[in-house]
């Protein structure tokens, strides 16, 4: 009975079993920032530089 409650032997037991598969999912490179940050900037500089379709009375 000491030997089913014993700590050690529980740790034991957990080490025994296999290590999980780690993730093989692989982040995005950092060009993927780069290329989104640039959409981002190109977007702000074409909005910037839209003309308005504003009239002479503003």
């Amino acid at each position: 009975m000491a030997c089913i409650c014993s700590p050690f032997i529980l740790n034991v037991a957990l080490a025994a079993n296999d290590p999980p598969d780690p993730n093989t999912l692989k982040p995005p490179g950092a060009w993927a920032g780069f290329v989104l940050m640039f959409l981002f900037f190109a977007t702000v500089i074409a909005i910037s530089l839209m003309s308005s379709k504003r009239g002479h009375q503003d």
